[in-house]
């Protein structure tokens, strides 16, 4: 599972150096620490394949040329947060803590999407990001971030903030009250 939430932005630890491709890379094994060679994890076993491991460096990269700083348009915290001439390398070698808080949003949505989990939980997703970020982010979920073989759980107070609508299958369940209720539209 892939999930993006504020208790995680909070919970993400800041101490350390970690650099982008770590931080995103630890999405695979779901811990707060790169493990592994290049930071790729261990997988369930304790040990990937070269095939694994190469299928994982390649994720990682996918996800930073989909939703890396490129993308972002012109917004005040992206530029403050990656030089409009930083390559997605550059960007890659950044280190997580330094960034701003937009930027590290966006980080820990590539996190939660690189391994491609069956099920991504969208809590409070743009919280942080300035709108170029969250229309990067919008435009890479209905693209490539999220394929037909993963669920996508959004929880949000705006029904506006979700990436999808009707026309796209989506199922819309609101609590009102403290009673839930699927929305038919």
């Amino acid at each position: 599972m892939g999930v993006v939430s504020p208790e995680l932005y909070n919970a993400w630890p800041r101490a350390r150096n970690m650099n982008v491709w770590e931080a995103i890379a630890t999405g695979f094994d779901g811990g707060f620490v790169p493990l592994g060679p290049r930071g790729l994890g261990v997988g369930l076993h304790g040990e990937l394949s070269e095939a694994e491991r190469a299928w994982r460096a390649e994720r990682v990269w996918t996800v930073l040329r989909g939703l890396g700083p490129h993308t972002w348009g012109s917004g005040a915290e992206a530029k403050a947060g990656a030089a409009g001439a930083e390559s997605v390398e550059e960007f890659a070698q950044r280190t997580f803590s330094e960034l701003p808080a937009g930027v590290q949003s966006v980080v820990l949505l590539m996190r939660a999407l690189v391994g491609r989990p069956q099920l991504v939980l969208l809590d409070e997703v743009w919280a942080g990001m300035d709108d170029g970020m969250i229309c990067a982010a919008r435009e890479y979920l209905r693209g490539e971030g999220v394929g037909e073989e993963q669920a996508v759980v959004v929880v949000s107070h705006w029904e506006d903030e979700v990436p999808w609508g009707v026309e796209d299958g989506i199922k819309r369940f609101r609590l009102e009250g403290g009673e839930g209720a699927v929305l038919l539209e």
